[in-house]
């Protein structure tokens, strides 16, 4: 559900401006209304450093063990705050130039490994004597030594797969070939050896001082939440419309009705002038859910599509047990209903805060699919159905999961349109919500109709009536502000859409049949392959076992996602649609010290 709000107009004189602000973000619970403003060279300067920081704190999480290097970041005494972002991003800027010459200088190695080891000085004298010495690469397939000129002096210094490595002696004409000429560098292989040893620790150096740094987390995260709480405190002070000769400003802001009394007593001990008010009908008004803990755990993927608007319906209490189910019925096996179950209760005592709620989430998830598992008769792709003393235990085969699917999708579809109606006649009262009503009537007599005619059998007579009664409705209720021919006219397209938009609604619920039975399939044809490597002699159940886990893991990782994305799609479409949702509301968040 959506907690109820309370807006609150401040005017408070200029003098006392920022002495009540300050207390008023120590309070943290209003969410100010702001004007739009073009953000001054502070304010950029302070969003860039927020960046920065939050660069730093994403490489700090990749590195291991950040807790034990707190000891030695001694190292670092004196440096404060945004120091140790600065300190990070010049030890990463001058890693990136040392690896960079570092490569240079091993490639550099690479090329000079095929000539071998050379006296510079005898080259010196040669050159000194007229006796040019030139290098030359040449494909195997192209070099002839006997091809040469008469008179070329040519000397083989080594071959590989591919080239042939060699050197030309010039004395008095220049010779000109048809293959890459290699310059020698200034250095030899020992000193480019020396030069790229002495790379290597100044990198390990600077690495060892860039992690020294990361070490510095706690102290970066002190100076992060201040800049976002002085940042806050500018942007919401910038944005405050002014009036009476620019003396006063005027401050509206919005905050939970429950939390309107702690709110007065502040405001009492101030000097400010203030009142409060009902949000009125078209008023942008911050939205905060409000559910039980089980659909609490299900806020996030609430807030993956859109948060509702403050006047309609929180869906969120209303699809959490339909996702619940249709991951289970999803993944459908109850072996990895276990493991999922297992790796949230391993994963539990070092869990954050944070991290806690969606290993909740994850458990349920585990625990339908366990219970979806036993009921279909799954359990690591070993159908139990063909096993003795637990066959009882299977509820449905597989055509009773495929009817099962298309019920669930007839029932969450009317559940939608049942809360459609509900939240017109919350919001514009009960004759906007007869047209929704009249489907509900159409839909509940069309479906007995079309059923009992695929059965050869005769339909009840109350669902003729329903049929006509909801017609009835939608053509003359579609739209209250229109003439009746163009009512009638609207509801006859309406109507088209709408059964045929149903049809294709219900027919997606098969996915939840086709995921279950594909992911079972895979289990088995796992089990298959995986048991003929037990002929192997000596390592054939070894092998055996380590298929059956890599195997029935990758089909655990694969199934699981679209466990989770598929349900994701008949929420966000089949019934967010149905249910009349629009979303685009905005986030309650208070003015308050980051921490």
């Amino acid at each position: 559900m959506i907690a109820p709000m309370e807006k609150v107009t401040i005017l408070i004189f200029h003098k006392i401006k920022d002495e009540f602000l300050g207390a008023l973000q120590s309070l943290g619970l209003l969410h100010i209304s702001q004007e739009k403003k073009d953000a001054d060279e502070q304010l950029m300067i302070m969003q860039s450093q927020i960046r920065r920081c939050e660069s730093f704190f994403k490489a700090a999480k990749k590195t291991k063990d950040i807790a034990a290097l707190e000891q030695i970041a001694a190292e670092l005494e004196g440096k404060v705050g945004f120091d140790f972002v600065e300190l990070f991003e010049q030890l990463k800027s001058d890693l990136s130039g040392l690896l960079d010459r570092q490569e240079k200088t091993e490639k550099e190695i690479r090329n000079l490994k095929p000539w071998g080891e050379f006296d510079r000085k005898a080259l010196e004298k040669l050159n000194n004597s007229g006796v040019k010495v030139r290098f030359f690469i040449s494909p195997i397939k192209k070099f002839n030594i006997d091809s040469f000129e008469e008179g070329i002096c040519v000397h083989e210094i080594s071959r590989d797969k591919t080239y042939v490595y060699f050197v030309v002696f010039e004395k008095e004409q220049v010779v000109n070939l048809d293959c890459d000429e290699f310059f020698y560098p200034s250095l030899d292989i020992k000193a480019l050896e020396v030069k790229s040893a002495a790379l290597v620790d100044e990198i390990g150096e600077k690495n060892k001082l860039r992690v020294i740094t990361l070490a510095a987390y706690k102290q970066v995260q002190d100076y992060y939440n201040t800049q976002r709480t002085k940042l806050n405190y500018l942007i919401i002070s910038n944005s405050l419309p002014r009036t009476a000769q620019e003396k006063v400003f005027i401050i509206n802001g919005w905050l939970p009705r429950q939390k309107k009394a702690e709110m007065e007593v502040f405001l009492e001990a101030t000097e400010a002038y203030y009142y409060f008010s009902r949000p009125e009908p078209g008023e942008d008004v911050p939205v905060l859910l409000k559910n039980n803990w089980f659909s609490r755990l299900f806020e996030p993927i609430t807030k993956m599509f859109a948060l509702p608007q403050y006047g309609e319906m929180d869906l969120t209490a209303f699809f959490a047990p339909f996702f619940t189910l249709f991951f289970g019925f999803c993944l459908g096996d109850a072996g990895y209903g276990l493991i999922i179950l297992l790796a949230c209760a391993v994963f539990w005592k070092k869990a954050t805060k944070t991290q806690t709620p969606f290993l909740t989430l994850g458990a349920v998830f585990g625990l339908s699919t366990f219970l979806f598992g036993l009921i279909s008769g799954n359990l690591f792709g070993i159908e139990l159905v063909k096993i003795e003393n637990i066959r009882n235990i299977v509820v449905l085969n597989q055509d009773e999961l495929f009817y099962l699917s298309l019920k669930i999708g007839v029932v969450q579809i009317f559940f939608g349109l049942l809360l459609k109606a509900i939240n017109k006649i919350r919001q514009f009262g009960f004759l906007h919500s007869v047209s929704t009503w009249g489907w509900l009537l159409i839909l509940s007599g069309v479906l007995p109709l079309v059923l009992a005619s695929l059965a050869s059998k005769t339909a009840p007579v109350w669902a003729n009536y329903c049929a006509i009664a909801g017609l009835v409705l939608i053509l003359l209720f579609n739209d209250l502000k229109a003439n009746i021919f163009v009512r009638v006219g609207k509801g006859l397209w309406e109507l088209y859409g709408g059964l045929t938009g149903f049809l294709g609604d219900v027919l997606s619920y098969v996915r939840l049949f086709a995921l279950g039975i594909s992911g079972a399939i895979l289990g088995l044809v796992v089990n298959e392959i995986g048991m003929q490597f037990r002929t192997i002699p000596y390592i054939g159940y070894f092998l055996t076992f380590a298929f059956l886990v890599v195997g029935h893991a990758a089909n655990l990782l694969l199934s699981g996602l679209s466990s989770f994305v598929h349900p994701l799609r008949l929420t966000f479409v089949e019934f967010y649609k149905n249910a009349g949702f629009e979303g685009g509301g905005r986030a309650y968040i208070p003015f308050k010290n980051v921490k």
